[in-house]
């Protein structure tokens, strides 16, 4: 059976779980049944390019007796992700960020061939710093900057068009923590859509101080995201910051999504 719409997942900031994706796919292979054979599904896997480093670093400080080793490995594992992917993007050594954006164009390139070489729909769904690093893609390939410049030009213009995500129907995000990387620049834009048909949905619960509203940040954010509140997690997670890594297994992110999927796959 042909695949009729892709969908790529990006993981969050901290440690790295390698099968991060694997309860949202399970939710998603359940509804939707033998449709899930229409559907090409590559997760991005971003983080073995930095964890190498964090790890190094984290068996040096423990040479010392520091309190709150929990939330000092959280930090210095999720925080540094975003640290280091920003400064790389705007330094000249830059080989992090374009390792990165090469992570996603190479699941987009899988996906392309699971569809058959053609420019059928995609999905994108992203999770806390991940939000971040695909609106970077996404930029970038407006601006013909990033991987975009020059870099990776040996293919069909269809491919050239996929990689820039043309085909990009939907975007969702959870936990999105884009407003830490934009608050001290101004103006605040937003990307600009890969396409007419593109839609950006942020969910986000007011108790996870690592998820935000977006279409508060400016002009062109509001007019670009529709954000949705929802308590995301059970009753151990619902009311407090655990709730940043229950958004895919949460009912009201679950069945718009399927909803969504169901709307691009032929019958």
């Amino acid at each position: 059976m042909g695949k009729e719409i892709a969908i790529i997942t990006l993981h969050g900031m901290g440690d790295y779980k390698p099968n991060y994706y694997e309860e949202l796919k399970s939710k998603l292979v359940k509804a939707l049944d033998t449709d899930w054979q229409k559907v090409a599904f590559e997760p991005v896997q971003y983080q073995p390019i930095l964890q190498n480093n964090q790890n190094d670093i984290w068996q040096r400080m423990n040479r010392f007796p520091l309190d709150g080793s929990i939330l000092r490995r959280f930090l210095l594992f999720g925080f540094s992700d975003a640290g280091s992917l920003e400064y790389s993007a705007r330094s000249n050594v830059s080989d992090q960020y374009i390792k990165v954006q090469k992570e996603i164009m190479q699941a987009l390139d899988k996906v392309y061939i699971e569809l058959g070489g053609n420019d059928k729909p995609v999905i994108i769904i992203a999770q806390s710093l991940g939000c971040q690093v695909i609106s970077n893609y996404i930029w970038d390939a407006k601006k013909g900057s990033g991987i975009f410049n020059g870099l990776y030009s040996d293919a069909s213009d269809q491919l050239k068009s996929f990689r820039r995500l043309e085909s990009c129907v939907h975007l969702l995000t959870t936990g999105c923590n884009i407003p830490m990387f934009v608050g001290g620049l101004a103006p605040i834009e937003a990307i600009q859509k890969p396409n007419d048909a593109f839609t950006w949905y942020n969910y986000f619960d007011r108790d996870d101080v690592l998820g935000w509203p977006l279409s508060p940040l400016s002009d062109s954010y509001n007019a670009l995201v529709i954000d949705h509140e929802i308590n995301a997690g059970g009753i151990f997670s619902s009311w407090n910051p655990w709730s940043h890594g229950k958004y895919w297994t949460d009912k009201d992110v679950i069945k718009p999504l399927i909803k969504k999927i169901r709307s691009y796959i032929i019958a």
